[in-house]
């Protein structure tokens, strides 16, 4: 094995150095800008989200600036839903994908079921007695919580699967040990900023269910007892990461460049997301949409090259990166967010609420419904089918290991040793 000079950085990247640089380790300052944002004016505001703070002016047109409107709205209509229409493109739009996977996409629309179901289905057993009617809105909180932390899940198994994707690149730089090491740190530096969260004393003014925390345990919460131990780990694993790192580099193992990149951009700005009362209401935009970006690029360069010669839907859609873009906002305003589908979702739950009114129970101010009728909430559960489709196809989809298809169109081979295997997931 030829030795390398101590402090050496082994640079082989995905799509290239400009593009990965912009689109997987930059995409993370688009959450940084939105943070910094609400911390500047935010803090000021008696409802962060929905109080204006500036106003745009032209002409005669006023638009008041929220940052409901300026964080979560961009978000969501520009950056978050046309990224789902990326993996409709590559599965559903794909010809072959139905043959070789038609039962995966097709259990994928079940998802549009699984909201509603879980609301009603407590709702239900309380009207028939089999359950109290405290009961009735417990469906409720469980698709919340449940829908909410997939979703982080889904977005921090993306960067895992770009960290191992960056391993596979980079052989020189990663052996088993570091693997072993990654497996271990990686979830603590990503999920142990949420028990941080919900073990804060200004957890329940979140607006977020109740878990326990707030139980008194020897004169103390049991959140009291934990939220600085969590926080002491948390800061202890970055700083015995480094120190590692920073040994390897001693001895003369080259870095792996892009790998702490894509670190150094997104394990502080999770944590920073989780770390007070303010941020936590933009929680999502936050952590998501460095994600969004990433996807969206990366899943254009495996269609350009996937489709290339191809004749089909989902190689129209990647034909053209303007007319990408395009689709993925059509779909957005057509399926699933805008004010379209605001007005159609409203004459859907009309409709319903007729039907579920013995079901009601307790309807106002009911989680997740934000004090809507059972109808809308029923409708917004079921809208919310897109994204959950959207995190379970992923994870079928982008296996390496077990995809040699894939592992050609994404130039990566299989490891040569053990520890280097990895599947990325967005």
């Amino acid at each position: 094995m030829t030795p390398h000079p101590a402090g050496s950085l082994s640079r082989n990247w995905l799509m290239g150095f400009r593009t990965d640089l912009v689109w997987i380790i930059l995409s993370a300052a688009v959450g940084w800008a939105y943070l910094a944002l609400i911390l500047g004016v935010g803090s000021g505001l008696e409802n962060p989200i929905r109080d204006s703070f500036a106003t745009l002016r032209i002409g005669d047109f006023a638009l008041p600036l929220s940052l409901g409107l300026v964080v979560v709205a961009s978000w969501a209509i520009v950056l978050d839903a046309p990224h789902l229409f990326a993996t409709l493109a590559r599965t559903v739009l794909d010809p072959e994908e139905w043959r070789v996977r038609g039962g995966v996409l097709l259990a994928s629309f079940g998802f549009f079921l699984l909201g509603p179901a879980l609301i009603l289905a407590p709702r239900w057993l309380s009207s028939a007695g089999v359950l109290p009617a405290a009961a009735a809105t417990l469906g409720s909180v469980v698709f919340l919580v449940f829908f909410r932390l997939w979703a982080y899940y889904h977005v921090v198994r993306q960067h895992w699967g770009f960290l191992r994707l960056y391993a596979r690149r980079n052989p020189a730089a990663e052996d088993e040990r570091e693997a072993r090491l990654d497996r271990v740190v990686f979830p603590i530096l990503f999920y142990l900023p949420i028990g941080w969260f919900v073990t804060a004393p200004w957890y329940a003014a979140s607006g977020m269910p109740e878990l326990g925390f707030a139980t008194e345990v020897g004169g103390r919460t049991l959140g009291g007892w934990l939220h600085a131990p969590l926080g002491s780990l948390w800061l202890l694993t970055v700083f015995a990461y480094a120190a590692f790192q920073r040994r390897r580099s001693r001895q003369g193992v080259p870095r792996n460049l892009p790998k702490l990149l894509l670190l150094a951009a997104t394990v502080p700005l999770h944590a920073a997301a989780f770390s007070g009362p303010l941020l936590v209401l933009f929680v999502v935009p936050l952590v998501t949409a460095g994600h969004n970006l990433q996807y969206q690029r990366f899943v254009w360069d495996y269609g350009r090259r996937r489709y290339q010669s191809e004749r089909s839907p989902a190689a129209f859609s990647f034909s053209n990166p303007v007319l990408y873009f395009a689709l993925g906002l059509a779909f957005t305003l057509i399926c699933y967010r805008g004010p379209l589908v605001a007005s159609v979702s409203g004459l859907l739950a009309g409709f319903l609420d007729g039907f579920l009114l013995p079901f009601a129970g307790l309807v106002a101010g009911a989680p997740g419904s934000g004090g809507g009728s059972l109808g809308a909430e029923v409708v917004g559960a079921s809208l919310l089918g897109w994204a959950m489709q959207h995190y379970y196809l992923d994870a079928k989809i982008w296996q390496v290991s077990k995809d040699e298809r894939l592992r050609r169109v994404l130039r990566t081979p299989l490891p040569t040793r053990p520890g280097t295997a990895g599947t990325p997931r967005s």
